[in-house]
């Protein structure tokens, strides 16, 4: 079936891309009925058209984006959904509002939760039975459901810019473009593939392509996508709902960073990567042109 792209009545200068598990039409922006029974996507498409895209959040049953101008858009199917948290999560955004800088970023896993906070201190807490997730030490002074600082983070001595999570793996971001990875691999009765399997308890550099510098990262539960500086996107892991965009016919696991061939309209640039469970995303924007003299 052919994906419906939601166009807003004004000059759109930002576009969103998609590819991957569509079992909801979560990734059909366009609030029309459709008739068809979905499909998922096997390459990246083009499903919205804005002003402005925001940071998307994606999940097996929705996809989250505010849009400029309008609404935040969703597919009907999740127009109403609830975020849950545990009593543990609820005593951890207590003890954030207790003399510590403001958050900048919030992203929950199968293990617990990452926190980004605007001095670019990197927090984790979660589940003790997986703190190999966590990045950190835990004892009895450093419980796993209390928030801690990943101090290896803030060893680097550089800002973190941003943070990613999915599945039982993490990621941090740095402002220079260095890459750093922790977690463990799925627990044994689940059948997700294990993206990278050198990953340990503690972050480490992952190079993408020969050592490039990362523009932005995306992490699914056993995939990720991977902007880099020259504008290069790459992906690793599972495609079997197309979610690193590699086609029907690809149905072996991606085992090393790949780069695709994405290329966007002339007088447009990416800007942006992000990924759902079983998702990629592609945010492009137009670029401004220089009125020559």
């Amino acid at each position: 079936m052919d994906i419906p792209v939601r166009i807003p009545s004004t000059d759109q200068t930002m576009d969103l891309y998609a590819t991957g598990f569509n079992a909801w039409n979560q990734l059909t922006f366009d609030t029309s009925p459709v008739d068809e029974e979905p499909d998922d996507v096997f390459a990246f498409t083009k499903v919205l058209a804005a002003e402005a895209v925001g940071r998307i959040a994606s999940q097996l049953s929705y996809t989250f984006n505010k849009i400029q101008p309008g609404p935040s858009l969703d597919h009907p199917l999740a127009s109403f959904f609830t975020v849950k948290t545990t009593k543990d999560f609820c005593s951890t955004l207590q003890v954030l509002s207790q003399g510590m800088a403001a958050v900048r970023q919030i992203t929950a896993y199968d293990a617990g939760f990452i926190i980004l906070l605007e001095d670019q201190t990197v927090l984790s807490c979660g589940d003790p039975r997986f703190r190999d997730c966590l990045g950190r030490e835990v004892d009895e002074s450093r419980p796993a459901s209390e928030p801690g600082v990943i101090q290896d983070l803030s060893d680097l001595g550089e800002p973190i810019k941003k943070i990613a999570a999915a599945g039982y793996t993490a990621a941090a971001l740095t402002e220079s473009g260095g890459l750093y990875l922790w977690g463990m691999a799925p627990p044994g009765s689940q059948s997700r593939h294990n993206v990278f399997q050198d990953i340990s308890e503690l972050p480490n550099y992952f190079e993408v392509d020969g050592d490039k510098d990362v523009q932005d990262i995306g992490l699914g539960e056993s995939h990720a996508i991977a902007l880099t500086t020259d504008g290069c996107i790459y992906i690793i892991g599972d495609n079997t709902n197309g979610q690193v965009g590699h086609g029907k016919d690809v149905q072996d696991p991606i085992s090393s960073w790949s780069k695709i061939d994405f290329t966007p309209p002339e007088g447009w640039a990416i800007i942006a990567v992000e990924a759902g469970p079983r998702s990629s995303f592609i945010v492009t924007k137009k670029v401004k042109q220089s009125q020559s003299s």
